[in-house]
């Protein structure tokens, strides 16, 4: 079912994609395409405009007609080629009849078929002649006071040939859908690419949701049928005293204290992943912060029969938050007494490096493995499952610790402790940026 509910999303993320650059695509074609069309046209347009302020001016229409391939103001006659026009002039009298038909030659023949109307004057228009010509015209009324007396009083369409700018376009509109259909071909692979590496972190946080959610449930469910056994046991002997039953009454109250401190653990995880505790980072003078936190578990240590040395400190302040590090340090502290043989020294000590502070958690235990350390701090994880569940772990305590050190923006490690045993080396900065929802307090 999951696997169903993850290729719908990737789908969806691929189609959101694709059309996404689908659009961008076009919209930069369109673009392209328009702006390359105006600015083929505005050349000619200035040129028609020119040709208008000459004749407006009193220009003599004296030159030939311009042919593709030649100079300006040649005199050329019109031969055959591919764009045999290329700007050229038409002079209608009032009743709409050419009068420059010896000046045009034989272009008269082609141009002859061409009607005036006096309600475009001024106005820019393109129009096809022959079939095959195509112009860009301007119609222009000159004044009778005009000193040309050829074309005096007479209207001029100014015609420019476009078929060069024609051609350019067809020729730019082909390789523009070629390299659209291209780009097109690149959006989905990436749409694809992209998919899969947007849903990459979505399916790994989906797989530790879903373990973490079955692991929890298999943690709570164990003391859980525990408790509830032990009840029913205790339900069937009504009239037992409670010596009779005290070893059935211990295991229930072992298990529910067991369950209790899941319950904390889980909620410490969600208020990790939901970043809404409120932290109090204080300037703290270290060695006596850490003797006061260590000293109750000294005993604790010799009661089974293990020592737990804290090794002198240079007495040096930073800024933490001093119930997370307090928690910190019972979690790593507990986790050494709980695998270190009985006649075992853990050693804890803290020191100075640079502008940060270490504080290491050393035991004579049973170590770690190489392989092991990778996912020591993933939760739920238990170096050694059958020891953990006779000690009451539940695989919790180190990913809460990293949580801890996270938060004051350090870094937590386990390394060999030779002969034998951890190293749990936490490295924590003296002065940490204040984390979402924290502050800052001063103390001496």
């Amino acid at each position: 079912m999951s696997n169903k509910v993850n290729r719908a999303q990737q789908w969806r993320l691929f189609v959101n994609n694709f059309i996404g650059f689908t659009i961008i695509f076009v919209l930069l074609g369109v673009i392209v395409f328009v702006l390359f069309r105006n600015a083929m046209l505005t050349s000619t347009d200035q040129a028609l405009r020119v040709e208008r302020s000459s004749r407006l001016n009193g220009g003599m229409l004296t030159k030939k007609p311009m042919v593709q391939g030649k100079q300006p103001g040649k005199q050329v006659q019109a031969g055959k080629a591919i764009h045999p026009f290329m700007t050229t002039t038409l002079i209608f009298n009032d009743a709409g009849k050419i009068t420059n038909h010896a000046q045009l030659g034989s272009r008269y023949d082609t141009l002859k078929n061409i009607t005036l109307d006096k309600s475009q004057v001024g106005q820019l228009h393109t129009i096809q002649v022959g079939g095959k010509y195509n112009f860009r015209t301007l119609l222009v009324k000159v004044p009778k006071s005009n000193s040309d007396k050829l074309v005096a009083g007479k209207y001029l369409l100014i015609m420019e040939n476009i078929d060069p700018q024609k051609a350019a376009m067809s020729n730019f509109t082909r390789v523009l859908l070629i390299t659209m259909g291209v780009f097109w071909l690149l959006s989905i692979l990436m749409s694809i690419w992209m998919s899969r590496l947007t849903m990459r972190p979505i399916l790994k946080s989906w797989g530790r949701q879903t373990e973490f959610v079955g692991n929890a449930a298999h943690e709570l469910r164990t003391p859980l049928t525990i408790i509830q056994n032990k009840l029913e046991l205790l339900l069937t002997k009504p009239n037992d005293k409670i010596i009779d039953q005290a070893e059935n009454i211990a295991i229930a109250n072992s298990e529910s204290q067991r369950l209790q401190k899941l319950t904390q653990d889980l909620l410490a995880l969600a208020r990790s992943d939901s970043n809404t505790l409120q932290t109090n980072f204080e300037n703290t003078h270290v060695a006596s912060f850490l003797q006061h936190t260590v000293e109750p578990y000294t005993e604790i240590a010799a009661s089974q029969g293990k020592q737990l040395v804290l090794a002198p400190v240079v007495d040096f302040s930073a800024t933490l938050d001093q119930n997370l590090i307090h928690q910190l340090m019972n979690i790593l502290i507990d986790n050494a007494l709980k695998y270190s043989p009985k006649g075992s020294t853990i050693t804890l000590s803290a020191k100075v490096v640079g502008r940060k502070w270490q504080l290491i958690v050393a035991d004579q235990g049973i170590g770690v493995s190489e392989d092991e350390r990778k996912r020591i701090f993933d939760r739920f994880y238990r170096v050694d499952s059958s020891r953990s569940r006779q000690t009451g772990g539940n695989g919790l305590g180190l990913s809460i610790a990293h949580w801890i050190v996270n938060l004051h923006h350090g870094n937590i490690a386990v390394k060999a402790n030779y002969p034998h045993g951890s190293q749990f080396v936490t490295t924590l900065p003296m002065n940490p940026p204040v984390g979402l929802g924290g502050h800052h307090e001063k103390k001496a």
